[in-house]
């Protein structure tokens, strides 16, 4: 009789042992958390699903002031061109313009056309004449990327082993080298470190050039001030779009 009861009683023992709602099972205890279902930060820098904002509108006259110590009565127009977007005051002004009206579809695309402006690299996939114009409207123009990963170079048919250069230390892996080379000067171009991925300052027409994600950033400065000044407050104008890029405060919506 205590064998049949027991064979009775077993479907149910089982049946409370999976019901979801068993204090037993720790997953049950907790609701969806917020910061668990959070994004990985960054991920949208490299969105291209969005066009850019104005730039004027990304970086605000308040930036200007600041930088250039103007005062509330001083008169601050601003104006928008076809390549950006500009900041007037008494004879003074500041060009702020993107790379084309969207990001580039990756970081090796942006590359390639900053590399091919501003750092003299060879054009290793145009056989025609190409205007600066052209590379800047085009998001796609350089070498086609290959497989899955868009920030390969399918021009590089080597592929490098990282342990070549970076070889094992203390059953420590080699270091990924990254994916953007440094600045060099070159030209009229000087290279300025840390600055997005990495940025070039031309004194003849007060501009500064930086290549940050798959973003190319264009602040110019046209005042009566120093080059070694109009360099720092291009920088610090600059500095302050990367930021804005990093908080996905340049979107347009489509």
């Amino acid at each position: 009789m205590k064998i049949k009861t027991l064979i009775l009683a077993f479907p149910v023992l089982c049946f409370a042992c999976n019901d979801p709602s068993s204090p037993s099972d720790p997953a049950t205890q907790m609701e969806a958390s917020p910061i668990q279902a959070r994004k990985v930060a960054g991920v949208n820098t490299l969105s291209v699903d969005f066009n850019y904002d104005e730039p004027c509108n990304i970086l605000g006259e308040e930036y200007i002031r600041t930088t250039f110590n103007l005062d509330e009565k001083t008169e601050l127009s601003e104006g928008h061109t076809h390549e950006g977007c500009e900041f007037e005051w008494a004879g003074n002004k500041v060009i702020v313009a993107f790379g084309g009206a969207k990001p580039f579809s990756s970081t090796n695309q942006a590359q390639y056309v900053f590399d091919r402006m501003f750092q003299g690299a060879p054009a290793e996939t145009i056989t025609a004449p190409v205007s600066e114009q052209m590379l800047v409207d085009s998001a796609d123009t350089g070498p086609a990327t290959e497989g899955t990963n868009s920030e390969t170079s399918a021009a590089d048919t080597t592929h490098h082993n990282t342990d070549d250069k970076h070889p094992e230390h203390a059953g420590e892996s080699a270091a990924t080298p990254p994916l953007t080379k440094p600045a060099v000067s070159k030209g009229n171009y000087k290279a300025v470190a840390n600055v997005g991925d990495k940025a070039v300052w031309d004194a003849t027409t007060g501009a500064m050039h930086v290549l940050y994600n798959n973003h190319i950033i264009n602040v110019t400065v046209e005042t009566k001030g120093k080059s070694e000044t109009k360099q720092e407050q291009a920088k610090s104008l600059a500095e302050v779009l990367v930021e804005k890029i990093t908080h996905n405060e340049y979107k347009k919506w489509l």
